[in-house]
């Protein structure tokens, strides 16, 4: 067994920035920083209009990614997990007690075999594209989603591009490594059996697994490209090259230039690069191939994906439980492909799922 520790950040006093005098947004406290929302939203409306001459609309299709023939997965049981009840309004996202379990864990662990994982997805801490979105409003957000940076009136600049944590969104994910190491409550959700954790390589879940998994006994992690947001067009949704650019520069794909690739600016992960026939965990290619400009990747798409994805897991991890730091909407694909109620968790916050492999039955 190895414990995963990467150093804490430390946690930035939050406040609320009012927008339209009505809504508030969380985002770090800066004493050198003037962040007023109206020159916020004056910067967003300037980028909505340019959007909407100079965006054309995005081009759904298949990429290239879709259902392995062979196997498909299931949710074994219903009436676990709380968040099994979306469409019933309840519950509502959020941090739930015992991480949403409506039986003890020991029942849970119970349920699994050579053909059952149990699986806590767990959502990335607020990044800054969550906290712009959150300001701006979808209308306003939609004009700046496609771009590297924003700039606001006064100078302030947002990078967009692999968007990292806020401090808020650090804050969280030490919230959340507190409840699991508080009480042994990593042990009582594991039952103490050999656990692995995979995440996805955009810096928001780095970043957020670092705190979260951080002196916890994990018998492997690993970076997978499979479990990103969905694919395209917003530039916060690419990633980075796992080498550094040369120059420091635009990479020869991907929307933005970037002086430090995935493996200087995270030493503590493997990133390998097994080719677009991979069939273990890692990623397709060095620089980002998946994410297109105008080329929005489609639920259904996602959900293949999501079913590729628990293919490789259940080919090459033998640990019956899995840590999977990822994206709100991968999560919601992932839960659609083992016939659960697409769930949309807030940052930071756990989703159990267990899952079933079942072999295709001959006509």
């Amino acid at each position: 067994m190895i414990a995963f520790h990467m150093p804490f950040r430390s946690v930035v006093l939050v406040v609320s920035l009012l927008l339209t005098g009505s809504y508030a947004a969380s985002a770090p406290f800066k004493a050198s920083e003037d962040k007023p929302a109206d020159k916020l939203v004056a910067a967003a409306q300037s980028a909505l209009q340019k959007a909407g001459k100079s965006v054309s609309a995005a081009q759904n299709g298949d990429l290239g990614l879709g259902r392995h023939k062979g196997d498909s997965f299931t949710s074994p049981v219903d009436g676990y997990f709380i968040q099994e009840r979306a469409s019933r309004g309840l519950p509502k996202p959020g941090q739930h007690k015992y991480y949403g379990a409506l039986v003890p864990w020991d029942h849970i662990l119970s349920e699994l075999d050579a053909e059952t994982k149990l699986l806590f997805l767990v959502r990335h801490g607020q990044a800054w594209s969550n906290y712009l979105e959150e300001v701006l409003g979808p209308d306003l957000w939609y004009g700046v989603v496609s771009k590297c940076g924003f700039t606001t009136g006064n100078g302030t600049d947002y990078q967009i591009f692999d968007a990292e944590l806020t401090d808020a969104g650090q804050a969280q994910a030490e919230d959340l490594h507190t409840m699991l190491a508080s009480n042994s409550s990593f042990h009582t959700v594991t039952g103490g059996l050999p656990t692995r954790a995979i995440v996805s390589p955009l810096s928001r879940c780095l970043d957020t697994a670092s705190i979260v998994l951080a002196d916890m006994q994990l018998t492997n992690i690993n970076t997978e490209e499979l479990i990103r947001e969905t694919l395209g067009s917003d530039t916060c949704d690419a990633r980075r090259s796992v080498s550094d650019p040369a120059g420091g520069g635009k990479p020869d794909t991907g929307p933005c230039a970037f002086d430090r690739g995935l493996k200087s600016k995270y030493p503590a992960y493997d990133f390998p690069v097994l080719g677009e026939d991979k069939t273990d965990f890692g990623l397709l290619t060095n620089d980002d191939h998946l994410w297109k400009k105008n080329k929005r990747e489609k639920q259904k798409d996602q959900i293949k994906r999501a079913d590729t994805f628990l293919k490789t897991l259940f080919n090459n991890a033998e640990e019956q439980v899995i840590f999977v730091v990822t994206h709100s909407g991968f999560i919601r694909s992932l839960l659609l492909a083992v016939d659960r109620e697409p769930y949309r968790p807030k940052n930071a916050e756990v989703v159990p799922a267990l899952v079933r492999r079942r072999q295709r039955q001959s006509a």
